[in-house]
């Protein structure tokens, strides 16, 4: 029986360009609970999925969605470089960014284009030098409390890179195509973005676009490639950073306002999250606003971590 390989938690974000030889292998029966994107830049991977053996050759752009089986190697006869981020999406980008499904959750684009291929390189590399915790090759990004005055503009700044990158492939692979997310699937979006009070649960939301729970369950996936719940609680706390941001209304009542019937729940989902408490979190902005003022701005080049 495979041994299951390490995936790191679902809410960081980490990056790396690897340089493996034949013995390199990845399996994790189960996936892991963010996304992976893989680029190859020279030599060969090799994909598995049931029914499914993919070579990843360079110019490939490779995604596993969250909880999709990972059983990826190198051939036994070569070597592979590539480029690879786990990572959680921007909800927004799930209407432009599908690409040609290969497997279960596994989707594959090949970049054809000479200049595309160097600009996503390029980003790729952008990206590793906005996440900037290296040991070596590999680039490692974890949030904590004590690095969070440049936590939220390098993990921005890193998802600006990976919407970047998969941008270049959707226009690569069909330049006119243009994809809409099932109405079904972007009114229930609407429907938990309008007010984040309402406490929804999929019966209702399934009703709400005559679609059975267990059809809108699958249907959800299929197009945003997480889960409802994990969806709804992402927005949840997005909203929160918000109101922590920018009012000075107390966390019980943020916590009211998007949606928790407890503060201590609220919180401990955040800190999950996030990787420090609302409290914390308020006053990490409030320092960062009042560093921001000071007319002799540091130029440290330490690196960041998220």
């Amino acid at each position: 029986m495979l041994t299951d390989t390490y995936a790191p938690p679902p809410d960081i974000l980490v990056t790396g360009h690897f340089k493996e030889l034949p013995g390199y292998a990845v399996y994790r029966s189960r996936g892991s609970g963010n996304w992976l994107i893989t680029y190859t830049l020279k030599g060969q991977g090799l994909y598995r999925q049931p029914g499914v053996e993919m070579p990843a050759s360079p110019g490939d752009l490779i995604l596993l969605q969250p909880d999709a089986l990972h059983d990826y190697s190198v051939p036994s006869d070569g070597y592979w470089e590539f480029l690879w981020a786990h990572f959680q999406p921007r909800l927004t980008w799930f209407s432009w960014w599908q690409l040609p499904i290969i497997g279960h959750g596994l989707f594959k684009v090949h970049i054809h284009t000479p200049q595309i291929r160097e600009r996503i390189q390029q980003a790729f590399f952008q990206l590793h030098t906005d996440a900037r915790t290296s040991q070596g090759v590999q680039y490692e990004t974890r949030q904590s409390a004590a690095e969070g005055s440049a936590n939220i503009i390098q993990r921005e700044l890193a998802l600006n890179g990976l919407e970047e990158i998969l941008l270049l492939a959707a226009r690569e692979h069909t330049p006119d195509y243009r994809h809409l997310l099932d109405e079904r699937i972007q009114c229930v979006l609407d429907l938990m973005r309008q007010d984040f009070t309402t406490q929804h649960s999929l019966e209702t939301l399934a009703q709400a676009v005559s679609l059975s729970s267990s059809r809108l369950c699958h249907l959800f996936k299929q197009e945003v490639g997480d889960t409802v719940t994990n969806v709804l609680l992402s927005m949840r706390l997005e909203q929160a950073t918000r109101l922590l941001e920018f009012t000075t209304e107390s966390i019980q009542h943020i916590a009211e306002q998007v949606g928790f019937s407890s503060a201590f729940y609220f919180s401990r989902q955040f800190r999950q999250r996030f990787g420090m408490s609302p409290r914390d979190y308020r006053t990490m902005i409030t320092a960062k606003s009042r560093v921001s003022s000071m007319p002799d701005p540091t130029t440290d080049a330490s690196p960041f971590s998220y």
